[in-house]
């Protein structure tokens, strides 16, 4: 009678692979949900978009660590995201094309430095608790 195998984790290359391509899809959503804001008066606002974004990007971080069973990969996914936010705030600047506004003056600049910095900050934190997770239970984090 056969064992069922056991599952292994996906090699390096294609967890890098994994990476980049979570990474920018990450961005490119995030980039789109980051200027919902829900004004409920001229001085009181609150960036649920951003918010929104955010958890995606701690939890995509999570997932992809505990998934390849490396945690250099969420910090590969986190060097992506920024990349693109990068680019979406300065890359295009001079032609008055900017995606993600990083000016505190405003409340959409509010949103998008939030999302910005953020993203940094919920990648750190996704690939600590990540790293607790594997480390407290690594039987079955190799089964899922």
């Amino acid at each position: 009678m056969m064992k069922p195998s056991s599952p292994t984790a996906p090699g390096t290359v294609s967890s890098a692979i994994a990476a980049i391509a979570l990474g920018a899809i990450v961005a490119f959503c995030g980039t789109m949900w980051h200027a919902s804001i829900w004004y409920l008066s001229q001085t009181v606002y609150i960036p649920w978009g951003t918010l929104l974004a955010l958890l995606m990007t701690c939890l995509a971080t999570i997932w992809l660590c505990l998934h390849t069973q490396r945690t250099w990969t969420g910090g590969l996914m986190g060097v992506t995201i920024f990349a693109i936010i990068t680019y979406f705030a300065f890359g295009r600047a001079r032609d008055q094309s900017v995606l993600v506004l990083m000016n505190t003056d405003l409340p959409i600049g509010v949103a998008g430095t939030l999302w910005g910095l953020g993203s940094l900050f919920c990648v750190t934190l996704g690939i600590i608790i990540a790293a607790k997770s594997h480390a407290r239970n690594p039987a079955k984090v190799a089964r899922d």
